[in-house]
């Protein structure tokens, strides 16, 4: 079982904007987005540099072991792993929010959204990077996480969080499967000489929730 700590990630003020307007219309997403909005924006930006404290924890397993059986079956090793931002961005937007300023929350919120993301794409290159030598010449899935590809959110997180000690790095699971932090991210890959390169994936091209913030292809 490995941990990853101590890296910075990168926010793009572009996926912000999407981020804050995902529920609007297209001609609202399609708007240049004001000056005014700009400066607010890198205003959070810079508090939430100083707030969001990046984590992984990962391990990688025998695909056999996992289900359910369709998800893993192609597979002949599969990384579990969970990935987090820390609590602290988190109360930040809280705090914003009940003194009333409502849209420097809104946009702190986007942000650790975003910054959620970000981690876990960073968790995921890491990890492949550290399984370089292992995976020559094998393929690898997208990541994909409970809740998605008909994976149920319940036997998903008890899966993840009964194989790795996620509390090691400050995530727990509550009864209602959600993490703890909010802004943390559980996920699988897997690799093998046959499975199925696009799962993660397809279910975001088959999907008719085009405006969904998590939505992974455009």
């Amino acid at each position: 079982m490995s941990i990853i700590e101590d890296f910075q990630i990168c926010l793009n003020d572009k996926e912000i904007l999407r981020l804050l307007r995902s529920g609007n219309s297209t001609k609202a997403r399609n708007k240049e987005a004001s000056q005014s909005l700009l400066h607010e924006i890198k205003e959070m930006k810079d508090i939430a540099m100083d707030l969001i404290k990046p984590r992984g924890i990962y391990n990688i397993f025998n695909s056999k072991n996992l289900v359910p059986r369709f998800l893993f079956e192609k597979s002949e090793k599969t990384v579990l792993a969970v990935c987090t931002i820390g609590e602290n961005l988190e109360k930040r937007c809280s705090e914003f929010i009940k003194k009333g300023k409502l849209s420097n929350g809104v946009i702190l919120d986007a942000i650790a959204s975003h910054s959620a993301e970000e981690t876990a794409e960073y968790v995921n290159q890491t990890i492949l990077n550290d399984l370089s030598e292992e995976i020559i010449e094998k393929d690898f899935t997208s990541r994909f996480s409970p809740g998605y590809c008909q994976w149920t959110l319940e036997k998903g997180q008890n899966m993840i969080f009964k194989l790795l000690q996620a509390e090691s790095i400050g995530v727990e699971l509550s009864s209602s499967m959600m993490m703890n932090p909010i802004k943390s991210v559980s996920f699988a890959f897997n690799i093998g000489e046959e499975v199925d390169k696009e799962l993660g994936t397809r279910g975001c091209e088959d999907c008719d929730l085009v405006n969904c913030v998590y939505r992974r292809v455009k």
